[in-house]
């Protein structure tokens, strides 16, 4: 049984894995690329109320994510929203890499539509790597005017590229976008949980640096500390069973 239920498992690995090559395949295809996007790369931008600019960066490799080549960027010295500026600054600093250390992507993914994408080519052309790679934009679909699909554009072309025939192509191009809205939302919440945590952790006496720094490399915010018991916070670095009940207690009352 366990042989045979081994065998199902391996049969359903290796047909995910046939279909996600093909969704590369027909990529290849559809942006009419000399190689296959075996490496994809996404950026994404991050804000509160256009406070606190991050980017971060999603690799798939063959169709599938690649987690150890995502990046998180905070983007500093920016007063004011401008999205050319969090681009270059970004793209600067990912394409500061040398290819043995990072390779370049086979295509680079835009979330957004022409606009987006000519600035991302611009700041490619200032970098002096426009034509390392392949860069495509995906922009949402605008239902109000009956559009079925997300749309594609690529350079040198006004109209999206039609995907009726390479919906796996769009499919793939989709989960890689939405991942990396996933992987930038999920950094701006983190930094702005750790930041509250800063904060509260400053008005609590008897918590210093070295304690503060304990809670939250364990917590990673004020959400799951307020879960802990005393007994768990007390077990960490320098903290004793009195100064966690007075935490926990805090947590509680003002948070």
């Amino acid at each position: 049984m366990a042989g045979a239920n081994a065998a199902r498992e391996l049969e359903k690995r290796l047909l995910r894995e046939e279909e996600e090559m093909a969704a590369v395949f027909m990529l290849k295809d559809l942006l009419s690329m000399d190689r296959l996007p075996e490496r994809i790369e996404c950026f994404d931008n991050s804000n509160l109320a256009g406070q606190d600019p991050v980017s971060a960066m999603v690799v798939f490799k063959d169709g599938r994510p690649h987690k150890d080549g995502y990046r998180k960027f905070i983007v500093r010295d920016m007063d004011t929203p401008d999205d050319y500026a969090a681009m270059f600054k970004v793209l600067s600093r990912r394409f500061s890499k040398a290819p043995p250390e990072m390779p370049f992507p086979d295509l680079l993914l835009v979330d957004g539509g022409k606009g987006q994408l000519g600035m991302a080519l611009a700041v490619l052309k200032d970098l002096g790597i426009e034509d390392r790679f392949m860069t495509a934009g995906l922009a949402k679909k605008d239902e109000a005017k009956g559009e079925a699909y997300d749309k594609i554009y690529i350079p040198g072309r006004s109209n999206p590229l039609n995907t009726a025939n390479a919906v796996k192509a769009l499919y793939l191009l989709q989960r890689v976008r939405d991942e990396a809205h996933r992987f930038a939302i999920t950094f701006q919440r983190n930094r702005r949980e750790k930041r509250a945590g800063l904060s509260f952790l400053d008005g609590i006496p008897g918590i210093g640096p070295k304690k503060k720094k304990a809670l939250l490399l364990h917590f990673k915010g004020i959400t799951k500390m307020k879960a802990a018991s005393a007994e768990e916070i007390a077990a960490l670095p320098g903290m004793t069973q009195m100064l966690a009940e007075k935490l926990v207690r805090a947590l509680h009352e003002t948070t």
